[in-house]
């Protein structure tokens, strides 16, 4: 990029983008290396902070911890007046696949020592940044467990259907690629037939998935649904067996008399009570 020349009282000034963000770029990485020796001696997260001072037109330097912790200062008010154009954001570096809520940014001021300035960030933002860079970082390494999982049931699948693909994901993407779909019957490619169309999508973790089926031929729905059925065939020959006899009718009880009263037997349902001489009544 050229540089751009204006007059003041006859007196070029030459304004160079590239030389300013390389003037920036030296500035922050003098002051990246001094906050990391500051964190280095004070022993923050037991030390070996490095830094990275960046490229941009308005000045950034990355402080890195060896367990993936880290921060970023940036120089984001430099049109601001004052002392307020003289403050860096101070924000966590947190994994790409990390889903979990970030510790609030904060400012310090760039005309400060390092040391003070690493004091104020221990301070102030470092114990909300701990707070949750450690669920972030595992969740980041569950998020790649999930992508290995996912390439390794996609290559599995390729081999079953070659003709499985997705055309709206990068080829960076695509070995992980949670969604694939094929062609099938006329609209199947010839180096990779199929007897339908359809589309698998794979779980986070590839332990399930749904799987969409259209123009499939009668016959081909039964195997499939017969491979969906739990169920446990039954399996050897039916032969008899001895049953034992049946036991015999257990004899009727004799009929009670008793003097003056009606008493009820197995039998009394049916029976008509009978009146003796003595005044008594028998059941038969």
């Amino acid at each position: 990029m050229g540089a751009a020349t204006t007059r003041t009282n006859a007196k070029p000034i030459i304004h160079d983008p590239d030389a300013q963000a390389g003037e920036l770029h030296r500035q922050f990485d003098t002051l990246g290396s001094a906050l990391a020796a500051a964190l280095n001696t004070a022993a923050v997260e037991g030390g070996g902070w490095t830094h990275e001072a960046g490229h941009a037109c308005y000045g950034t330097v990355r402080l890195c911890h060896p367990r993936g912790l880290g921060f970023t200062l940036i120089h984001e008010g430099s049109y601001r007046k004052g002392a307020a154009g003289r403050r860096l954001s101070v924000r966590g570096t947190y994994p790409r696949d990390s889903s979990v809520r970030q510790a609030e940014p904060i400012t310090v001021s760039m005309d400060r020592d390092p040391t003070a300035m690493i004091r104020d960030i221990v301070r102030r933002w470092l114990p909300a940044y701990l707070a949750t860079i450690d669920q972030a970082l595992e969740s980041a390494r569950t998020a790649e467990r999930h992508r290995a999982a996912r390439r390794a049931m996609n290559r599995r699948m390729e081999q079953v259907l070659p003709g499985l693909h997705n055309p709206h994901v990068s080829d960076h993407e695509a070995p992980h690629r949670d969604t694939s779909w094929w062609s099938g019957a006329q609209w199947s490619p010839k180096a990779a037939p199929a007897r339908a169309s359809g589309k698998v999508r794979l779980s986070s973790d590839a332990r399930t998935a749904n799987l969409e089926l259209t123009g499939v031929p009668a016959e081909l729905v039964l195997d499939i649904l017969a491979l969906i059925d739990a169920r446990e065939p039954l399996e050897g020959t039916v032969s008899p067996r001895e049953i034992a006899p049946a036991r015999k009718e257990l004899p009727a009880p004799p009929p009670l008399t008793i003097p003056g009263e009606v008493i009820p037997t197995a039998q009394a349902a049916i029976a008509e009570p009978v009146t003796v001489d003595d005044g008594s009544y028998v059941l038969f």
